[in-house]
């Protein structure tokens, strides 16, 4: 199957890279699971394709599957910078994102989008949100600050050392929980727009052959048709 990048008659294993984005993929007492992470394991079963799957931080992650000739990558944003890098399957499940502050500081009300530059923002770096909040005009080291995880930002966020995360309807919750806060510590604030980024995809390196793309699209459009996907939606959320 996998011949034309040598791996020979033997049926190969493929790595799928991951990072911790809950609820799309995560680790949980050792166990990696996730609503994305979760169709991608239906995928490769319905495909025959043996499919390993390992936890990273997200830029490693992102630099190791475009090295790897035997791997994916799940969540990962669609953009025109991406395009041409993988080989793209989806899209699988993403929401809406926003602005947030903490409850506590009234005084943090942006209206609009040229409003949220007047604070700061935290964010890993290299996240595919960089290229969209400078469009906004958020600076690195003046109202941007970029960290290798994102722990180290929502600490600050919570010491209020930073005015303002980002974070989607559906993960901003699950990141919270990690931190021991329930959610209502923070005020949504004014929409990000992220349809440039075309929602969360599996990606694979460029070595892997079409044919396999094409199946793992096909397998996926099955799983819309059933039940647009609310089976794997439901386990994570309160759909």
């Amino acid at each position: 199957m996998f011949s034309c990048i040598g791996v020979g008659a033997e049926k190969p294993t493929v790595t799928i890279y991951t990072e911790q984005f809950p609820p799309y993929n995560f680790s949980n007492k050792g166990q990696l699971q996730g609503i994305n992470l979760d169709i991608v394991r239906t995928l490769c079963e319905r495909t025959e394709l043996e499919c390993k799957f390992e936890l990273l931080p997200w830029t490693r992650a992102y630099s190791l599957v475009q090295k790897n000739p035997l791997s994916g990558l799940v969540s990962t944003a669609r953009s025109p910078e991406r395009e041409s890098l993988f080989q793209w399957v989806g899209p699988l499940v993403s929401s809406r994102t926003y602005f947030y502050r903490l409850a506590k500081n009234n005084h943090i009300r942006p209206v609009n989008l040229a409003q949220t530059a007047n604070y700061t923002l935290g964010l890993v770096r290299g996240d595919v949100y960089e290229e969209l909040i400078q469009e906004i005009g958020f600076e690195k080291d003046k109202n941007l600050l970029k960290f290798a995880h994102h722990y180290e930002y929502i600490n600050l966020f919570f010491k209020n050392k930073i005015d303002l995360i980002l974070g989607s309807e559906q993960t901003l919750d699950y990141q919270l929980q990690q931190f021991g806060y329930g959610g209502k510590e923070v005020v949504k604030l004014v929409e990000l727009p992220v349809d440039k980024l075309q929602g969360n995809y599996l990606v694979f390196n460029k070595a892997i052959p079409p044919e396999i793309i094409e199946r793992f699209n096909q397998e996926l459009a099955a799983l819309k048709a059933f039940d647009n996907l609310k089976l794997y939606r439901q386990r994570y959320t309160n759909e």
